[in-house]
C-alpha cells in the first residue's frame, strides 16, 4: 500500500536556501515573479519569525511556486498560490511542534485529486461552522484546475469556488490535523498516531452527470453537518472567541 506525506518530512528537517535561491531554484521565473517572491518570503519570515528561519521559510516558499507551477494550466497567479501554500504550511508546521496556539478544531479532507469532493467538503464546513472550525482539504495527486462542475455546483448553493486551487498533502498540514476526512482514498493514507480518521464513500465526480454529482454535493454537505455538530464550538452554551482567534472566512480551503 502505498501512502502519502510522512509528517516527517517537515520544514525544519532540510537544509534552506537564501533569498535569490527562492526564485533560480524554481527554474526560469519571470522578473515580476521574482520580485514578489522575495517580497512574500520576506512577509512570512516576519510572520512565523517563532517557527522557522528565514532559510527555512525560503525553502518552503522555493518548493511551493516549483509544485504551483508543475500542476497549474494557468500561470498568472503562480506567486500568489505559492504564498498561500507556503503560508497554510507555516501555520500547520507551528501548531504541530505547540507553537501556534489553535483553539479551534482542526479538520482535512483529503481526496485524490483536491480539485471537487475535497474543496468543496472544507468550503462546506468553513460556511457552515462560520469559520469556527478550521478546514482544510488536500490531494494525493493534486490536478492543474478545479473541476468545471464542482465549482458549478457550488455556486448553485452560494458558495463560490472560483478562487480555489488544488494542492498536495504535505506532512505540516497532515501532522496539524485533528480530525482527518478521506474521501474514498483512506487505504492510501498513512495514519498518524492521536488523529481521528474517517472515510467516506464519495465517488470521484469525473464522468459522472451533474445530477449525480449534485446529488454527492448534498451528500457531502449532510456529512459536514453532522461532523461539525460533533466537533465543533458548542455555539447554544454562548461560547465565545475573540475574533483574532477565527481564521479569515474562504469558501476555498
Amino acid at each position: 500500500m502505498t501512502t502519502h506525506q510522512n509528517p516527517s518530512d517537515t520544514a525544519l528537517d532540510h537544509q534552506g536556501s537564501d533569498a535569490t535561491d527562492v526564485a533560480e531554484a524554481a527554474g526560469s521565473v519571470p522578473e515580476l515573479d521574482r520580485h514578489v517572491l522575495e517580497r512574500t518570503a520576506s512577509h512570512l519570515h516576519e510572520r512565523y519569525a517563532q517557527v522557522a528561519d528565514r532559510a527555512t521559510v525560503d525553502r518552503i516558499l522555493k518548493e511551493s511556486y516549483r509544485e504551483m507551477d508543475r500542476r497549474a494550466t494557468v500561470k498568472t497567479f503562480l506567486p500568489l498560490l505559492a504564498g498561500h501554500f507556503a503560508d497554510s504550511q507555516l501555520r500547520s508546521l507551528g501548531i504541530a511542534q505547540g507553537i501556534i496556539e489553535s483553539p479551534l478544531p482542526r479538520v482535512l479532507f483529503i481526496d485524490d485529486a483536491n480539485a471537487g469532493r475535497s474543496q468543496m467538503a472544507a468550503s462546506l464546513m468553513l460556511k457552515h461552522s462560520e469559520g469556527r472550525v478550521t478546514a482544510r482539504s488536500a490531494g494525493l495527486a493534486p490536478v492543474g484546475h478545479l473541476y468545471e462542475d464542482a465549482v458549478a455546483i457550488m455556486a448553485e448553493i452560494g458558495i463560490p469556488l472560483d478562487q480555489a486551487y488544488p494542492k498536495p498533502l504535505s506532512g505540516d498540514v497532515h501532522a496539524a490535523a485533528q480530525f482527518v476526512i478521506t474521501l474514498s482514498c483512506g487505504d492510501q493514507v498513512e495514519q498518524l498516531p492521536g488523529k481521528d480518521y474517517r472515510e467516506w464513500d464519495i465517488p470521484a465526480f469525473v464522468g459522472r452527470p451533474l445530477e449525480d454529482i449534485r446529488a454527492m454535493r448534498d451528500d457531502l454537505e449532510a456529512r459536514v453537518l453532522d461532523l461539525m455538530r460533533e466537533v465543533g464550538p458548542d455555539t447554544a452554551t454562548g461560547t465565545e472567541y475573540d475574533r483574532r482567534d477565527l481564521p479569515p472566512l474562504q469558501m476555498s480551503a
